[in-house]
């Protein structure tokens, strides 16, 4: 019912399943290249190649018609930091899709936040376009606000937990459950220890596994293997921390990590 009534609010030229899928990809991620949309609606095509150019075409009758905009930016990291083409929900689209009728400025938002949503975006294709090539096996991934976790604290303050993305794997055999944190190596490490200390503190409090059974692995992804090891050196540096809880994994592990599961090492 709610999918009938925000179809009644689109152009009539608009209307088709493609673009309702683009439309509500980017009302979940925010920001994604043309690339990441055509993967992660790739199933729906011959090919890959077939796919990104009609995520264009759709892209382009919907931004005809002020539903989304494209912004061209220089992103660290993406392309070896050539142009990409980012996109994202204007204001119209947005209330189109939502409701909300907040203003949308992504233009104001620096290069460097931007590069850190487009990461996540890529962190949660790498998963999808991975449990879809394995057999019998499916991923739910969450993204902000929807995966935070609001909990009281020792103190019996309220305190909320921020990871970036909230993901489980199913399969026959297994549910793999993770928690994960999408690191740029931007942040302190003094940064990365107080976040781990958090998921510690959540972990104490037993409010993930009274609801849902388990406490999620806390998966770092990041860029390279240095970063990696700088981060198992941080974790390693304060015994309070449940170290067995935290994994860190370069991008280039993702798709390994989602088949076999994450291990601590």
């Amino acid at each position: 019912m709610e999918e009938d009534t925000m179809r009644q609010h689109l152009p009539h030229a608009c209307d088709h399943p493609a673009a309702h899928r683009l439309l509500a990809l980017l009302a979940t991620y925010r920001f994604a290249t043309t690339t990441q949309l055509a993967r992660l609606t790739a199933e729906a095509y011959g090919s890959l190649s077939s796919a990104i150019r009609q995520t264009l075409r759709h892209l382009a009758r919907l931004q005809e018609y002020d539903l989304v905009t494209r912004l061209e930016r220089r992103v660290g990291g993406w392309q070896g930091g050539s142009t990409v083409s980012i996109w994202t929900l204007t204001t119209r689209g947005r209330r189109v899709q939502t409701g909300s009728r907040s203003r949308q400025r992504p233009r104001s938002l620096s290069t460097s936040f931007l590069a850190h949503l487009l990461a996540i975006t890529e962190t949660s294709v790498q998963i999808t376009e991975t449990a879809r090539s394995m057999t019998d096996a499916s991923a739910t991934i969450t993204t902000e606000p929807g995966c935070w976790r609001s909990y009281l604290g020792s103190a019996g303050q309220q305190l909320t937990l921020r990871p970036d993305l909230h993901a489980i794997v199913t399969s026959p055999h297994y549910d793999d459950h993770y928690f994960i944190e999408v690191d740029r190596d931007t942040e302190n490490p003094a940064r990365v220890l107080a976040a781990c200390q958090r998921y510690a503190a959540y972990y104490a409090s037993g409010a993930e596994q009274r609801a849902c059974g388990v406490f999620p692995v806390v998966l770092w992804v990041v860029p390279h293997a240095a970063r990696r090891q700088q981060l198992r050196r941080v974790i390693a540096s304060d015994q309070r921390l449940p170290a067995a809880r935290f994994v860190g994994i370069t991008n280039q592990q993702i798709g390994e990590t989602i088949r076999n599961g994450a291990v601590s090492t």
